[in-house]
């Protein structure tokens, strides 16, 4: 009884903790270029929003999926390395919906004093 009480506690979680592949399409890849509005930090995944420029003038928000906060803060990221209106410069792979302008952090670039970071979000 113990032992499906655990199991249970434990679906949530499972179900809320997803695979890359199945939300990105690593053969899409992109650059997007945009000032950042949100830099939530936090585990199992980070997340960055920013605003960026269509090419018809408009403004998109884009939402920018990264590692935990965990495997960022092994690569020296906290969570005030990128504050709202920070320019960046970010590639990546493109969501498996196109229209939903999402996308997994590959690169990050802060073209104002040359910070990057490159690796893999995971």
């Amino acid at each position: 009884m113990l032992g499906a009480i655990i199991l249970l506690a434990g679906a949530g979680r499972a179900l809320a903790h997803h695979a890359f592949t199945a939300e990105y399409d690593g053969t899409q890849k992109s650059e997007v270029e945009g000032v950042v509005t949100e830099f939530a930090w936090r585990n199992p995944h980070s997340f960055m929003k920013i605003d960026v420029m269509g090419k018809d003038g408009t403004t998109q928000s884009w939402t920018l999926e990264w590692g935990s906060a965990s495997l960022l803060a092994n690569s020296q990221i906290t969570r005030t390395t990128l504050k709202p209106g920070d320019h960046i410069i970010v590639n990546g792979q493109l969501a498996r919906d196109p229209s939903s302008h999402r996308m997994l952090v590959t690169s990050v670039k802060r073209p104002s004093d040359g910070w990057e970071w490159k690796g893999q979000a995971r």
